[in-house]
């Protein structure tokens, strides 16, 4: 986007901040950028924007319903920084940004709880142009990560390609088409079960849905799946015949050093990157390599 753009965001986010004391404006506590609209230049891809912020009991309720919804827990706090705009990318989380630091990422102090608007509109229009500064140096990327690797943490790329380098893992991208309306997955008691946890409008349930058609049409019998954690209820666990899992479907990289331990022998992982209502669905499709057998167990 033009820089003139990016910087008008940025304004009206400012404006929101002044003096608000709706909910959960009154939470944040500071704001920084950084990233290639921090360094001046002047077409950003978009602006990256860290936030610390105190949590309510309300913020902790809604937290709570998102890791049981599947949805983002901090959504109420983006809406009401950004209100409907795009080009605005958060960083909520302390840690990832003391990362940032740690790292040297340059991390512009923008506002701060007690600021006035007109000293942090000053620091933002100080900013100078830099047709120089296009975007910084990413450590521990690959191609199948472009593009969602704000949705990987740098932890879980940096093992991913270790594994991959070491050629006990291979790392495909693909985008999840969903599951058919009339799909048979939930055709039996067994099967409508295992998606009692999530609600029809659920990220979760859309992502479960769509990986496990994605690993039926490679060959895949369910009864050998693993589903975010756990197996599914088909007749043949009803009758204590279990073979260890052949594939795994999962989200928020939970478990994720796992990875080389279950696929050696088995047919594969997936890995479905930040499941969305209604956007495409990312997936990393992570396989054996060639070496997968020799990984130290």
């Amino acid at each position: 986007m033009k820089r003139t753009r990016a910087t008008e965001l940025v304004e009206g986010m400012l404006h929101r901040l002044d003096g608000s004391q709706d909910w959960p404006l009154h939470l944040v506590r500071q704001v920084w950028l950084f990233g290639s609209f921090a360094r001046g230049a002047i077409e950003p891809h978009d602006v990256d924007v860290a936030v610390r912020f105190e949590r309510d009991e309300r913020m902790n309720e809604a937290v709570v319903q998102a890791i049981f919804s599947g949805g983002n827990p901090y959504a109420p706090l983006r809406r009401a920084l950004a209100g409907s705009s795009r080009g605005l990318q958060f960083q909520f989380d302390n840690a990832t940004r003391e990362q940032l630091e740690a790292e040297g990422a340059f991390m512009l102090p923008l506002w701060r709880q007690g600021d006035t608007l007109a000293e942090a509109l000053g620091v933002l229009h100080a900013i100078a142009e830099d047709p120089a500064a296009g975007r910084a140096e990413r450590h521990d990327m690959i191609d199948a990560f472009e593009g969602i690797d704000r949705h990987i943490p740098r932890p879980v790329r940096a093992d991913l390609i270790g594994w991959q380098r070491q050629r006990v893992i291979t790392i495909s991208r693909i985008t999840l088409p969903d599951a058919p309306h009339d799909t048979s997955l939930l055709a039996t008691p067994d099967m409508r079960w295992a998606f009692h946890r999530w609600n029809e409008d659920s990220p979760l349930r859309r992502a479960a849905l769509a990986g496990l058609t994605l690993v039926q049409g490679l060959g895949a019998d369910l009864d050998d799946v693993e589903l975010a954690g756990q197996r599914l209820p088909t007749p043949r666990r009803l009758t204590g015949h279990r073979s260890e899992p052949r594939w795994w479907v999962n989200w928020k990289w939970q478990n994720y050093r796992s990875i080389p331990y279950c696929v050696t022998g088995a047919d594969g992982w997936l890995e479905v990157v930040q499941p969305t209502r209604t956007r495409p669905l990312t997936a990393l499709v992570i396989k054996p390599g060639p070496k997968a057998a020799a990984f130290p167990r």
